[in-house]
């Protein structure tokens, strides 16, 4: 299919998506005496406790709801975006606020978390038209609702498994461990916030379909629930992949204990019913991405394997499956069929042991199996191993998913109808290798800490279900520590955690504010900015940038750090003139981060490039300054350093030439403050002869092209005098 025609489908889709999303948020609401006939025959007890869990969750996450704006940086884009569609009813085929010099960035294709989001906006404020400030308050609450919404789907998922005690062990987990509430944070809003739900609600209907495999009414509904969620999921966020990994794993093992324990019919049965989920998915995700999840889904599973060993993991797979084909056709033989049976299942829980052997191996020999070589990779923080951070993500509750995979193999052999835990197993086992790799995976891993939590649970009320009173406690005050734990996690990793752009000097949002006045940006203003705050300036702004958060240009990013680092303004004059940008946005942080700029500029992770060198000298910092008044004398305190307001007065504002200080005794360096006495500035010689430090302290040659038109707490803006290019 054409690209203009899928982006036209996927368009025509997504409204009608939303459409329906707002049909059935209505019919829910007025629908009141089928709400309250439906509640009559619900667990009473059950409800409240679950009630208690959903504002445990929700309360956990929804601290920030006090602070002004969101989370993060990617979640301005989403409400930018959700934003452009509640107000204009579409998602535009081209960003006109991003990457302006290549006619604005094209959206992705999984918008399905837009158009919800924006039909949640549309019955709760009973169609009226959007409102920016009104939006953030949606979009502080969205994240937080769904992460408590998705620890109760949790509850289902145990109950389906394991029973009820499991099921409120797995949604209590859910509710505090840090990795998962990090991402449910309030004004977290990316696709992951909502991602997860469907894929707990597709797994209660999976679980429910696949259980005890009967190919009837009931089981092919719930196949077909099942895949219908799990297509939502791969429509919303990119994620999905995980649940092809996942099943993937599960089946074979699931398709050796069916037939092992019970019987051909149920094993065909099981098929069929795993089929119908799996296509419904697969039809879902390639009407939205084409073919081409499925090269990336194997492409992960393949790089999982190290290339030295795909060739004996290959091998080893064949000879298991002609052993366990040769044991399946003896089973035929009524009298080998028990101690085939036997055999079969033997090996099975031998392979899930070898494969967690296998992986432990794998985290011990190749330490950076993933490491990132480019330079964006190396410089963005998420790409670095995840490893390192596990005490503060996962705390003590990491104890969970190492029990539960060491359980789980025992619990498939010893249990005739169990074959689901195979299913938590690859869930854990998956997302674990994902984590350990990847910081930007360390979140996939919650949920399945909070699975094998149930998994722990079930297994302690088995082995101790007939055991005395006071062995029963022991489990009882057991668990109870590690639900403390639980608590214990999410109370010291939530308080630390605050929007970003409420961080002062550089004090982003006054400067943001003054933006988005047209008398002093025009609207249609084009701002060449990096990227870290790309996604602020475009919707707290409300300006068009020309890079962002995504990364969506490498020649933007290049040539802005160019512009940075060079020493040539008639250089930096021609990139600006490249672009056509307007405005100039730097703030005083960039001099500590120079030395990365130079990666940029010149593609090279080479600390040692000539070009590059210089740069990463001490000092090229800024100070924070403070003010005092002992005594009735005004003093400035900037670090460890205090000057008196003559002192103070006497450091330049204006770009030097000459050294501050040259001694024997110390590195000669330039030495500046900011005109409102704010900050402080030690910069060597390569940075003070950058465009970064000649436009900031206004260096001569810079002011024909360039005037500054806001500067304050560490961030200045410089208009671009275009009247005066040739």
């Amino acid at each position: 299919m054409p690209q203009s025609r899928l982006r036209a489908f996927q368009r025509e889709a997504g409204q009608l998506l939303w459409y329906l999303n707002l049909l059935f948020l209505i019919y829910t609401i007025m629908d009141v005496s089928g709400l309250i006939q439906r509640a009559k025959g619900i667990d009473r007890k059950r409800l409240f406790l679950l009630g208690m869990i959903f504002l445990f969750a929700f309360g956990i996450r929804g601290h920030l709801m006090i602070l002004e704006y969101l989370f993060g940086f990617d979640s301005y884009y989403h409400a930018r975006m959700t934003g452009f569609l509640i107000e204009n009813g579409y998602v535009p085929e081209h960003d006109p606020m991003s990457y302006y010099f290549m006619g604005g960035a094209t959206p992705p294709t999984n918008t399905f978390f837009w158009y919800f989001s924006a039909g949640i906006y549309k019955v709760f404020t009973l169609g009226a038209p959007y409102d920016k400030m009104l939006w953030i308050q949606f979009v502080k609450v969205l994240p937080a609702l769904f992460g408590a919404l998705i620890s109760v789907a949790m509850f289902f998922v145990g109950k389906e498994l394991y029973g009820k005690k499991a099921g409120y062990a797995m949604a209590f987990i859910a509710a505090v461990v840090p990795s998962f509430v990090y991402r449910t944070l309030s004004g977290f809003f990316e696709e992951d916030c909502l991602g997860f739900l469907w894929l707990t609600i597709g797994l209660v209907f999976f679980i429910r379909a696949v259980k005890n495999p009967v190919f009837n009414r009931r089981g092919i509904q719930n196949a077909v629930l099942a895949g219908f969620f799990f297509g939502i999921m791969a429509i919303t966020w990119e994620m999905f992949l995980l649940v092809p990994l996942v099943l993937g794993g599960y089946f074979l093992f699931a398709l050796i204990n069916i037939y092992s324990k019970r019987d051909l019919k149920q094993t065909i049965d099981f098929v069929k019913l795993y089929a119908i989920s799996f296509l419904i998915l697969g039809a879902i995700a390639t009407l939205n991405y084409g073919m081409g999840w499925v090269n990336k889904s194997t492409a992960y599973a393949m790089k999982s394997i190290p290339g030295s060993l795909e060739i004996a993991a290959f091998a080893g797979m064949a000879l298991l499956a002609g052993l366990f084909l040769y044991l399946a056709y003896e089973m035929r033989i009524p009298g080998n069929r028990e101690s085939n049976a036997k055999t079969m299942n033997l090996i099975a829980i031998m392979m899930l042991y070898g494969i967690l052997l296998a992986l432990v191996v794998t985290f011990l020999a190749i330490p950076d199996l993933f490491q990132e070589t480019s330079v964006l990779g190396q410089s963005v923080g998420e790409e670095n191993t995840g490893k390192q951070f596990f005490a503060i993500k996962y705390n003590a509750l990491i104890i969970f998913p190492i029990l539960g995979m060491l359980l789980i193999p025992i619990r498939m052999y010893r249990e005739k109808s169990e074959h689901l835990s195979a299913l938590i197993f690859f869930w854990i086992l998956i997302t674990f290798f994902m984590a350990w790799y990847k910081l930007k995976f360390t979140y996939t891993f919650g949920l399945p800490i909070a699975a094998s939590a149930g998994v722990v649970t079930a297994e302690l009320f088995y082995y101790f279900k007939d055991r005395s009173s006071i062995e029963i406690k022991t489990v009882a005050i057991g668990l109870g520590f590690m639900l403390l734990v639980g608590v214990a996690a999410a109370t010291l990793f939530v308080p630390d955690k605050f929007p970003h752009i409420e961080s002062t000097n550089p004090t982003w949002k006054t400067m943001l504010h003054w933006m988005q006045k047209p008398e002093n940006i025009p609207k249609d203003a084009k701002m060449f900015n990096w990227w870290d705050e790309g996604h602020w300036i475009s919707f707290i702004g409300e300006r068009a940038v020309l890079v962002d958060n995504r990364n969506l240009s490498w020649e933007g990013d290049r040539d802005f750090a160019r512009f940075v680092i060079t020493s040539d303004v008639n250089e930096a004059v021609e990139i600006v003139k490249k672009y056509g940008s307007d405005y100039i946005v730097l703030s005083n942080d960039m001099f500590l981060k120079v030395g990365s700029f130079g990666f940029y500029a010149y593609n090279t992770n080479d600390s040692m490039d000539p070009r590059i060198i210089n740069f990463l000298y001490q000092p090229h910092h800024a100070l924070t300054c403070s003010q005092r008044n002992p005594g009735g004398g005004l003093q400035f305190v900037c670090g460890g350093n205090t000057w008196n307001e003559v002192q103070m007065n006497s450091i330049p504002t204006t770009w030097q030439s000459k050294a501050f200080n040259v001694s024997d005794q110390s590195v000669p360096y330039f030495f500046y403050r900011d005109g409102d006495n704010s900050n402080v500035y030690f910069l060597n010689f390569a940075v003070n002869n950058s465009m970064l430090a000649k436009l900031w302290f206004h260096h001569p040659d810079t002011l024909p092209y360039f005037e500054e038109v806001y500067g304050q707490e560490g961030l200045k803006i410089f208009r671009v005098k275009k009247e005066e290019f040739n």
